[in-house]
């Protein structure tokens, strides 16, 4: 049995769900609702000390990381082939994974504080001090760290330039990559496209969704596209938000 602990517009939640309608796979959903910190709980702690979702439970066996999640689930379920058998394509496939880790989650994260993530903590009643005080509960230093900084600071304009700068250069690569074929990895949609999917999703819904319009990357707006229209990313996507009380629903 498979169960998902996870976020319904957690991009990295998206990635796994994503991969999972793709290879046909039921799964028990989970959801871990971010913005009343149980993530931060003993009990699911004791499933991920990184303090951050997904977290995927496999008849017992816990994986974490979500990238680590979706090769684990096409070493698992390998009937449905997300990942190329040529091997130069399949190094395409892990640098587009590592690209959606390395210069993707960090910069899109930064550019969703102020439109979104602030915009549920003050929906949520959360003050300065409350988070503060539920800061000092995460066990993971990185996160501790970066949300007691943005609950004294916010997010200022200079850092959102800055990392809208690291998506362009991203987006840049995404271009050039997709003038060699129709997916990331080439010939083939792969794992590397599934990676890379959700935050091309979140880009579109804050202050510069022309960074992937065709006006400015013809390539990329033609791979959206075919993205959107698969199937099992329409089924992953679809997750509702049950949190009646978020100001957001996408």
């Amino acid at each position: 049995m498979l169960r998902l602990h996870n976020y319904w517009s957690s991009v990295c939640s998206q990635k796994v769900r994503i991969c999972l309608a793709e290879k046909g796979l039921a799964f028990e959903n989970h959801h871990v609702n971010l913005f009343e910190f149980e993530h931060w709980t003993p009990a699911y702690l004791k499933l991920n000390p990184k303090a951050v979702v997904p977290a995927l439970d496999h008849d017992g066996k816990i994986i974490i990381e979500s990238n680590v999640i979706i090769e684990y689930l096409e070493d698992c379920y390998p009937q449905v082939r997300l990942r190329p058998e040529d091997p130069y394509a399949r190094t395409q496939m892990r640098l587009w994974m590592f690209n959606s880790e390395e210069l993707a989650h960090e910069n899109v994260n930064t550019c969703s504080y102020n439109p979104r993530h602030a915009a549920r903590h003050k929906a949520k009643g959360h003050g300065k001090e409350d988070l503060q005080r539920i800061a000092a509960n995460c066990p993971n230093p990185v996160i501790r760290n970066r949300l007691l900084h943005r609950a004294e600071h916010g997010v200022s304009e200079a850092q959102e330039n800055e990392a809208y700068e690291a998506l362009d250069f991203l987006l840049d690569q995404m271009e050039e990559t997709l003038a060699r074929g129709p997916w990331l990895a080439g010939g083939e949609y792969s794992l590397g496209d599934i990676a890379m999917a959700p935050f091309i999703n979140r880009i579109e819904v804050l202050k510069r969704p022309e960074m992937v319009g065709a006006a400015r990357r013809p390539r990329l707006a033609e791979w959206w596209q075919r993205i959107q229209a698969r199937p099992a990313y329409q089924q992953a996507m679809s997750v509702k938000n049950p949190d009646k009380n978020d100001p957001l629903q996408r």
